[in-house]
């Protein structure tokens, strides 16, 4: 199979760029590396070094080239519709510069969601007019990303505004698909009682990227029955290395090898880097579980 496998910072725990629990770049570039990984995203803008003269040359001597970047930021709300603007521009511009491919596009979480992830009947419904607008940026960040070449997916994820199958049919309904593909996430669909195969065979042709992702069963079952916020599972470890969790990945590559997959999945165990045991570990392990079941 020609699926091009990445790792990226958000599996040392790297959300945002100026969170000051985040382990240093030159580290998490490192271990990336040396996990056995010759793909990567950016991570948050911010946290890499923005001058693409500075950040070329510390990927490629560490033979990593960059297949993505991501804009994680409150799609839903008007108010701040001109910063995620920005922060777009600049992202896809640096994307752009270190050669990327994908802009991931994905609502960020927000409390009232984040405190029933994973639970469709406690979910509060986005409403009409959110909903319009939430569209309406994706298409303008479309707009951005391909003007410079880049290709804007996306992204479902648990504890936001496109987080069950029916908000993400509506999304995707209303977008062009010429124009805004998916970023399938295994993980934050089954969080969210996706069958991410089912999904992807699906949607196969609208299908350009993947983020693989594992739940832990046993965790996720109990944070959904205590009504346990987002961040707090995660803290808990809900998210687990590959193959030891929910997702049948057998199932997801024979689907990959039947639709002629050839594009490329960043491997990602979201975690709290204070509680995080070893990243570096996690990634190989992951690493060498998608190679024994086909990847």
């Amino acid at each position: 199979m020609l699926v091009k496998l990445s790792n990226a910072p958000v599996s040392w725990g790297v959300d945002y760029a100026e969170d000051p629990k985040n382990p240093a770049w030159p580290h998490v570039m490192d271990e990336i590396s040396a996990a056995g990984y010759g793909y990567t995203e950016l991570g948050p803008y911010g946290y890499y070094p923005t001058d693409p003269a500075v950040l070329r040359p510390e990927f490629e001597r560490r033979s990593l080239t960059v297949i993505a970047g991501f804009v994680f930021q409150d799609l839903h709300s008007p108010e701040k519709a001109e910063f995620v603007l920005d922060v777009a521009d600049r992202t896809v511009r640096l994307l752009a510069a270190a050669g990327g491919k994908y802009l991931v596009t994905i609502d960020h979480i927000s409390p009232e969601r984040m405190n029933t992830a994973g639970r469709r009947d406690l979910a509060e419904p986005i409403g009409a007019q959110r909903l319009n607008h939430l569209v309406g940026l994706i298409d303008r960040i479309a707009d951005l990303a391909l003007a410079h070449g880049v290709m804007p997916v996306i992204h479902q994820h648990a504890g936001c505004y496109i987080e069950f199958e029916d908000e993400f049919e509506t999304i995707l309904d209303k977008l062009d698909p010429g124009r805004v593909g998916i970023c399938i996430d295994t993980g934050h669909m089954a969080y969210a009682g996706i069958d991410p195969v089912a999904f992807y065979r699906r949607h196969q042709h609208r299908v350009r990227y993947f983020h693989f992702k594992d739940i832990d069963p046993a965790v996720h079952k109990r944070v959904l029955a205590e009504r346990i916020p987002f961040l707090t599972a995660v803290e808990q470890k809900v998210f687990c290395p590959l193959g030891k969790g929910v997702v049948d990945w057998a199932a997801l590559a024979k689907a990959l090898r039947d639709t002629g997959y050839d594009g490329a999945a960043t491997v990602e165990q979201d975690i709290d880097p204070t509680i995080s045991l070893n990243p570096a570990e996690d990634a190989r392990t992951s690493l060498a579980y998608l190679r024994s079941v086909g990847f």
